[in-house]
């Protein structure tokens, strides 16, 4: 015979920015324990929403992609977070210039 079992849990109401994911939820969807994550902003890899309350840190669902990126380059190149940076900057910029082109390219053939 199987035996339920019944755990009590604690929730508490967390402020929501829009969609936004808070710290423990990034976490959540990455696999990367929050301490990474506040490094991660810390050290200016990922930006959190507001960072007035620092003990509550929320960010755009975006993040999810980008602290995949950090992990991805950091694992499979063995790139260090200073690294990573300069990285994420060149490859924003180059999505940037990738738009521009495709952009200009229908005005130019409609």
């Amino acid at each position: 015979m199987q035996e339920s079992r019944f755990y009590m849990i604690r929730i508490t109401d967390v402020p929501r920015y829009g969609g936004a994911l808070s710290l423990m939820d990034l976490a959540g969807e990455t696999g990367v324990h929050p301490e990474l994550i506040r490094r991660f902003v810390h050290l200016g890899l990922v930006d959190p929403l507001d960072e007035a309350h620092r003990e509550e840190l929320f960010f755009e669902p975006s993040a999810v992609h980008v602290v995949r990126k950090i992990l991805r380059l950091r694992r499979d190149l063995g790139i260090n977070y200073a690294g990573i940076g300069v990285v994420l900057e060149l490859m924003h910029r180059v999505e940037q210039l990738e738009a521009r082109v495709r952009q200009l390219e229908r005005q130019l053939w409609g």
